[in-house]
């Protein structure tokens, strides 16, 4: 049986991928338990926003060290401004956000003034640092932010695998001082990726990520039957829609492969 639901999972995974070089995933499966599983899962590719995970996580290490208060509050001026969307707009003047709150808030909705205001708090070698002690090295990399300047071809240099970033989220999901991290996951409003078709009950702790040509999806889905961990990472898409869909479609047939067994 065991084997059986190797192949099948296998199979799914190949089946989104194809003869495209562009396209990499990796699987991990806690329940059932399924060998990990990668196609193209060392090629290194742009993070884009999946990137703000591990600068989170370098951020709650601060905290963790006793050099950072996460129930500092930050006053809702303090943020830059963008030319693109922001939650900031719902905020009246005056108002005030913690550490703690800005952290969750940037996940839920990764609203990128938020990021920026928290890459003042930690630099890239410290998320470099972070990345490598976790066990992702290079060529995981980060490199660039996420002002605006920074969200085109110059972002393309932070880089990850979908291998590591499956080992990424184990770390995160492992480690209880990530608690609040793994809650904004949870509550991610940007959910056509891999939530897309599965069913309401299933919990999704993931991190999306775009740029031109890249449709990124990672994450744990879990509910009573399942628990396993999906790293959908892409370039050089020429209908990044549509690779939205086939990572919907994927995580879909994962899921239904495993529940059926459980």
């Amino acid at each position: 049986m065991a084997e059986n639901l190797t192949s099948t999972v296998t199979d799914s995974l190949r089946a989104f991928c194809g003869d495209d070089a562009g396209r990499s995933v990796a699987f991990r499966g806690t329940r059932p338990a399924v060998p990990d599983i990668s196609i193209r899962g060392s090629e290194p590719r742009p993070a884009a926003s999946v990137m703000k995970v591990p600068l989170l996580m370098a951020i709650y290490q601060r905290a963790r060290r006793g050099e950072l208060d996460l129930a500092r509050t930050v006053p809702v001026e303090t943020f830059g401004t963008t030319r693109y969307v922001s939650v900031l707009a719902a905020f009246d003047a005056g108002r005030a956000l913690s550490l703690r709150e800005v952290c969750r808030l940037a996940l839920i909705t990764s609203d990128n003034p938020l990021v920026v205001h928290l890459q003042s708090l930690v630099d890239f070698a410290e998320v470099n640092r972070l990345l490598g002690e976790i066990g992702c090295g290079p060529p995981c990399h980060m490199g660039a932010g996420f002002t605006d300047p920074e969200l085109g071809a110059a972002n393309r240099v932070n880089i990850l695998t979908a291998v590591a970033a499956v080992h990424l989220f184990t770390v995160l999901r492992q480690d209880p001082v990530y608690a609040d991290l793994m809650t904004g996951l949870k509550n991610n409003l940007r959910n056509n990726r891999m939530p897309a078709l599965l069913p309401d009950e299933a919990a999704v702790f993931h991190k999306t990520g775009s740029l031109d040509g890249v449709a990124n999806d990672v994450g744990i889905i879990q509910d009573d039957r399942v628990d396993f961990t999906l790293a959908f990472l892409t370039d050089r898409q020429g209908d990044p829609a549509q690779t939205s869909n086939d990572i919907a479609a994927c995580t879909l047939r994962v899921y239904e492969a495993l529940a059926k067994v459980s």
